[in-house]
């Protein structure tokens, strides 16, 4: 006689996030899914210059908080601070959740308060190492000292702990003692590349047989002076470099300095189907990474599973998650350290004048990004962790549904 297994409950999750929540693919997935699965997601973030205080998305909704402090003067950035640890624990807690789950260090806190007073719980998701991160305050005698209590304490009770690398999940365990956490890949649903898009190709190889893309942030130690610089040694080829950051004025001083508009060209982030057909349009992404901390060293991004789901090669910096992926699958060239414009133009030019062509290196990476290397795989990871909390969890002390009222937001607005 078999014993029938109960179903997770459905829960309510609440997201918190410290920025406006746009262009964050990995978070939006994970948002989908528990959706999809049947809990009640509401993501808390803050508002930035027009973005709406309420939006539906697939599945969710997002509520953003306004800062007053965000006009203040930049050594006001501590009172900024606090400002959005209260009004975003003020809006997380009035969810009343059953699980809150902080984005990156600084909602750590807000997420804490919010669960203790609801009775929830904590899962968090490391998909940066916050001591060895890009920041150039990381580096300050001061950092260390003041993150490594405050990331710990909350690690250290959370019910579930998540990061995206197996090299940051060591970091973990190896800085806290915390039982090894989930790793879930930054990797992207199935997609088809679809038709490319030969306008934009056109425009941006013009004469050259050879298009590059490099698809994400533009800020520093990324490699993009670099990669900028090579195209110096590859005058094939063409480059567009596709997404916002500080770095976007720089890059675009370097291009016309160096008398390379010709070629490369500064592209601002865009919807992500958009991007996946300009991505599929281009011969090879570039993924130039710096070995610049250990948040990096260990990193496997976006840009790189995207460009094989894609059909596209890689050449990527030779790091250790990153290169594992690029050897086993052999779906592209590594950049030898350190990161140079010469050591990027001998991988460019390795792979196009390697033995095998272009398309069938892509045609292997999307082989392996159907079979190994997708959201459809990694979403189950996800939704384990959630279920293994919904036998546990107590009931929220209220509950309400944020349809009526993104709904009634809407009408407003309208």
């Amino acid at each position: 006689m078999s014993v029938a297994t109960a179903a997770p409950r459905r829960m309510k999750i609440c997201i918190v996030q410290y920025n406006a929540s746009r262009f964050l693919t990995r978070v939006d997935r994970a948002a989908r899914a528990l959706a999809e699965a049947g809990h009640e997601v509401v993501l808390v973030a803050i508002a930035e210059g027009d973005s709406p205080l309420i939006e539906q998305r697939e599945g969710y909704a997002v509520k953003r908080v306004r800062l007053a402090s965000r006009s203040w003067p930049r050594w006001t950035r501590p009172a900024r601070w606090i400002e959005a640890i209260v009004r975003t624990y003020r809006a997380a807690s009035a969810e009343r959740a059953d699980v809150y789950n902080p984005r990156d260090i600084y909602p750590m806190l807000a997420a804490q308060l919010a669960a203790w007073r609801r009775r929830a719980r904590v899962v968090t998701d490391s998909d940066e190492l916050n001591l060895y991160r890009n920041w150039p305050w990381t580096s300050a005698w001061w950092w260390k000292p003041l993150a490594k209590p405050y990331e710990g304490f909350f690690l250290r009770r959370a019910a579930a702990n998540i990061t995206s690398d197996d090299g940051r999940a060591d970091v973990l365990v190896r800085e806290y003692g915390i039982p090894r956490p989930v790793v879930i890949l930054n990797v992207p649903d199935v997609f088809e590349p679809g038709t490319p898009d030969e306008e934009f190709r056109a425009r941006a190889l013009g004469s050259r047989s050879y298009l590059l893309i490099y698809q994400g942030g533009l800020v520093p130690n990324r490699g993009l002076p670099e990669l900028v610089l090579a195209m110096h040694k590859l005058p094939d080829c063409a480059l567009v470099l596709l997404g916002m950051g500080h770095l976007r004025d720089e890059l675009r001083s370097l291009i016309e300095a160096e008398g390379l508009s010709d070629r490369v060209t500064l592209i601002d982030a865009v919807p992500w189907p958009e991007m996946v057909r300009m991505t599929a349009s281009s011969d090879i992404g570039v993924i130039p990474i710096v070995d610049s901390c250990l948040s990096y060293r260990y990193a496997a991004p976006n840009k790189l599973f995207e460009d094989m789901m894609a059909g596209v090669p890689v050449v990527a910096s030779d790091l250790p998650d990153m290169a594992r992926v690029v050897r086993s699958e052999c779906v592209g060239t590594l950049i030898e350290p350190p990161v140079s414009p010469e050591s990027i133009a001998a991988a460019v030019r390795a792979l196009i004048e390697g033995e095998e062509s272009l398309h069938a290196i892509g045609a292997r990476a999307r082989t392996a990004a159907l079979a190994r290397y997708n959201w459809a795989l990694e979403r189950g990871k996800l939704l384990a962790v959630y279920d293994g909390l919904s036998a546990t969890l107590r009931p929220a002390l209220a509950r309400h549904d944020t349809t009526d009222e993104v709904r009634a937001a809407g009408k407003a607005s309208s």
